[in-house]
């Protein structure tokens, strides 16, 4: 009989399998009011190329009046399209709107949430792992989600729907509440031992044992242990599986990879 999923692996699978719902959700929703957008604006098609979902969504940013949360999970590129409306936003009406931005590594800007945060701007960023739906909901009212299909095409829509935007906000505080703040994100670019930490938590995500480790890195059991409990604390984790698993979470660490892939020279 198999042993039950971690309980941790088994909230994600169920926040996995709620956005895809979502997902299937936002495609119904356009489906159905394609026939009728005409005489309804309950869901409105986007072109789905770069440059008209960047300007839909620079217009629906420079609306917001009270609250604005903002999932970038698409590349750089359109990332630093929303970055720049949302500089603009905040610069004309920072007092009165309140921003939740949930990024993936990818498209996490860390100098442009300092540059908010020195500003005095009511941003709050976090960094997840969670695959996502590119949206941006404007004060509960409007929603704009950008969906990549399993089909390969693309899929964008201005919705109003109620039901279809409650479910969004809903499945957005669930993956928040999860998400890393990213002031508590630890940046090991600023560590003189970057490259010897990455490769320890290489070797926690694998789950290698410490001998095995402390042999591969040529320091002795002892030291290596040290090493690691140097990083759990830094991490905020309570097992070294965890550790690894977080690593990957904060994007310290990629998946699929063995430990020191691509690093041993000859």
């Amino acid at each position: 009989m198999p042993a039950p999923a971690p309980h941790g692996r088994r909230l994600e699978d169920e926040v996995e399998q709620g956005l895809l719902e979502v997902q299937a959700l936002i495609e119904d929703t356009v489906v159905r009011h394609r026939d009728f957008v005409s005489r309804s604006a309950v869901v409105t098609a986007v072109p789905p190329d770069e440059e008209e979902l960047s300007a839909e969504a620079a217009r629906l940013i420079g609306r917001t009046r009270h609250g604005l949360q903002v999932v970038l999970a698409s590349d750089a590129l359109r990332a630093g399209a929303i970055y720049g409306a949302l500089r603009e936003m905040l610069h004309s009406c920072a007092d009165e709107v309140t921003v939740r931005l949930l990024c993936v590594p990818e498209t996490l800007d860390r100098e442009f949430v300092r540059e908010q945060h020195l500003a005095g701007c009511h941003l709050e960023a976090r960094v997840c792992e969670l695959p996502w739906t590119e949206t941006i909901m404007v004060d509960h009212q409007v929603v704009l989600a950008c969906a990549d299909l399993v089909t390969g095409s693309r899929r964008a829509a201005v919705i109003r729907d109620h039901s279809v935007i409650r479910t969004l906000h809903n499945l957005f505080a669930g993956v928040w509440r999860r998400a890393v703040p990213i002031e508590d994100r630890p940046d090991f670019a600023t560590t003189a031992r970057k490259e010897f930490t990455e490769r320890i938590l290489d070797r926690l995500n694998a789950g290698v044992t410490d001998e095995v480790a402390a042999r591969d890195l040529s320091v002795s059991v002892r030291t290596y242990r040290r090493y690691v409990a140097d990083i759990m604390e830094m991490l905020g984790a309570n097992s070294r599986f965890q550790a690894g698993a977080r690593a990957v979470e904060l994007g310290l660490l990629t998946t699929g990879r063995t430990p020191d892939q691509g690093r041993r020279t000859a």
